[in-house]
């Protein structure tokens, strides 16, 4: 995983890292040194600064905030814990040229009046001397050093403090004027009757609330940030020197190798290994540490983990390590779609100029980026990904005559590709409530209320189907697998009193159960006997001499037509399919027999078809030992079918 990691990001172009990469929130000041009376300091009146807003959109960046995002890439910490001012962690720069922390810390800040009075921890003022140390050792002599220490006293003399109250002070002026301004266009408007003028108005008030983003009070989570004017170059060679050592877990083990110029340490990338716990090492083992990497890999793992973030690689997130002018392409089709192409749609693009063969023998890596930072769910080789399937195999038939709207019926879907298939059947079955599919997001019970069931489904099979889809792995779904799905949401969809999607899962599972029994060689029987048992119950209703020989699956899809016939009797304000609940509850024959003439009972003053008596006699006499609630597909289908026993009326009101 590392050396694939490594390479990936080593292949790509260094613009194309910083892409998305974003100023951090507050307030930006580039500071000079200048010469007075032969004596070198920070100069106090020539200064560039400006705030950035995350309100703000980043192709409207100046060339001042592009130019402090890369000097703030190179001088921030790679986490809080290997930063130079610890045990406080306030300041999260870590470069002689840059001095980065929240205006919480400053005087007035909430940070500043927890501390206020307390020995224990000393205001950010007077840690600044302790921070520079640091700071310099990365310098690779003592003349630069020497260089740079008027920096250090433009914060240990608390010089900066002046220039922020001067910024401060212009802040709030030019704030108070584009108020001003906003609150005379607002009268303006409001004076004026012209639609058209009115709209220009109130066009130019939003502009002007956008430019004042920029000069409205930093709030105290917002940064501070001091960037002393060197070249870019410096602050990449002393941050090269930082993260030289900080990018390995710990230096109790580095090893340098002096011909190569490569220091070898524990790998720090996503790595919980801790030296300090001896419960977590190696006891007998007769080596120290199970591998090391080199700095240069260690900084590429770095990197690719701050690009995550940025949004300006997808997830998944396919690694090709043999085509790499693939790679490019997949990643040119994110860019230019503006970072909002999924993976499929990255894939189906793909598709349209590559074949099979082409897209194969690459890494899949599934990550997401939460409050925690950058987390990977999944990481994995596909030898082959499998795009097409077969559309004259895989279709979704109409058979239970669910419509558009009133007049238009639903049409045959074709299953063209996996996506396709992820689509219109596993999301049909898995998703929650918000008609969202989520593969390694966290489980909310919550997003599944009224469907408990599916639910359950979705916990256990998710990532299987995920596996089934992303990876090709067709093992990953069993018949018993896609059954166990069909029937959980069936189940839900009975007590949500949801008839369309009853009819979609049926579908579903008439025009598929084959595909999963056979998916090499699948003869599309089921919706072919659907057709024998509507033949079934016609023949049984007539005056045909009966079957001698009856399947389970038979009877099922009868007692859903005699329960039906029984469920239209009902007159009571429960009109919807609360009565059908039961019967999908019964796993043995006489029990679902009782509850068929219990029901019958509870009508028996209504009147009822001879096909009606017919049915239900040949269902009252059935026995069979098989689990009854195996055959819920079938049973449901002769509930939702074309009723065959509303015909041939005995006394029964047409």
């Amino acid at each position: 995983m590392i050396k694939e990691l490594v390479n990936f990001t080593d292949k790509l172009e260094e613009p194309f890292k910083i892409l998305g990469y974003e100023p951090k929130p507050g307030l930006h000041i580039l500071v000079n040194k200048t010469q007075q009376n032969g004596t070198s300091k920070i100069d106090l009146q020539d200064f560039h600064y400006e705030k950035y807003d995350k309100k703000m959109k980043q192709d409207m960046e100046s060339d001042f905030l592009e130019d402090c995002k890369l000097r703030q890439k190179n001088s921030w910490c790679v986490n809080t814990n290997k930063c130079f001012d610890l045990p406080t962690k306030a300041i999260h720069s870590c470069s002689p040229f840059c001095v980065a922390f929240k205006r919480e810390h400053l005087e007035g800040g909430k940070k500043y009046k927890q501390y206020e009075g307390n020995e224990k921890k000393p205001q950010i003022y007077d840690r600044f001397k302790s921070y520079f140390e640091k700071a310099f050792s990365l310098f690779n002599n003592e003349e630069e050093k020497e260089k740079y220490i008027v920096f250090e006293r433009f914060f240990s003399n608390d010089d900066f403090s002046e220039i922020l109250r001067e910024i401060d002070d212009n802040q709030r002026a030019k704030e108070e004027e584009i108020n001003s301004k906003i609150k005379e266009i607002q009268e303006n408007a409001k004076a004026t009757s012209d639609k058209s003028t009115k709209k220009k108005l109130k066009e130019q008030a939003k502009v002007l609330k956008h430019d004042a983003l920029q000069f409205k009070e930093l709030s105290d989570q917002d940064y501070v940030i001091f960037y002393l004017d060197v070249p870019l170059k410096k602050y990449k060679e002393v941050h090269d020197n930082y993260l030289s050592d900080k990018l390995f877990n710990t230096t109790d083990y580095n090893i340098e190798d002096n011909q190569k110029e490569l220091t070898y340490g524990t790998s720090d990338f996503l790595n919980g290994f801790n030296s300090k716990m001896p419960f977590l090492m190696h006891q007998t083992a007769s080596f120290d540490i199970s591998g090391r990497i080199s700095n240069k890999e260690a900084k590429s793992l770095y990197e690719f983990l701050n690009i995550l973030p940025n949004r300006s690689l997808p997830s998944p997130l396919p690694i090709f390590i043999y085509e790499e002018e693939l790679q490019s392409e997949a990643i040119s089709l994110f860019k230019e779609s503006g970072f909002k192409y999924s993976y499929t749609e990255i894939l189906k693009e793909l598709f349209k100029n590559h074949n099979d063969k082409e897209i194969a023998n690459y890494y899949l890596l599934y990550w997401l980026y939460t409050k925690n930072g950058v987390v990977f769910k999944d990481f994995d080789f596909v030898s082959k990904f499998e795009f097409k399937v077969d559309s004259q195999k895989c279709r979704i038939l109409n058979l239970f005559g669910i419509k558009k709207n009133d007049k238009n019926q639903m049409k045959t879907y074709q299953l063209d590709n996996i996506f396709d298939f992820e689509s219109l059947i596993f999301k049909q079955l898995l998703q929650n409530k918000y008609l969202k599919l989520d593969y390694f997001g966290e489980l909310k019970k919550d997003d599944y209320t009224g469907f408990d069931l599916s639910f359950s489904s979705y916990s256990k099979y998710r990532k299987a189907v995920y596996d089934y889809v992303y990876k090709s792995k067709r093992q990953a779904i069993s018949y018993h697998t896609f059954q166990e799905m069909v029937f959980a949401r069936l189940k839900d969809n009975l007590k949500q009193d949801n008839e369309y999607g009853i009819k979609e899962i049926l579908n579903i599972w008439f025009s598929l159960a084959e595909f999963f029994i056979n998916p090499k060689n699948p003869k599309i029987t089921m919706p072919s006997k659907l057709k024998s048992y509507r033949e079934f119950v016609k023949n049984l209703v007539s005056d045909e001499e009966a079957p001698e020989v009856v399947s389970n699956e038979e009877f099922a899809f009868t007692a859903g037509q005699v329960i039906k016939y029984i469920h239209s009797k009902s007159k009571s304000a429960d009109s919807g399919f609360g009565l059908l609940e039961p019967y999908t509850q019964q796993s043995k024959c006489d029990q679902f027999k009782l509850r068929i003439a219990n029901d019958f009972e509870r009508y028996k003053h209504e009147n009822f078809s001879r096909n009606f008596e017919r049915a239900a006699s040949f269902i009252l006499s059935f026995e069979t030992e098989i689990d009854l609630k195996k055959l819920l597909p079938e049973m449901l289908a002769g509930f939702f079918n074309d009723n065959k026993l509303f015909s041939n009326s005995k006394n029964e009101d047409q």
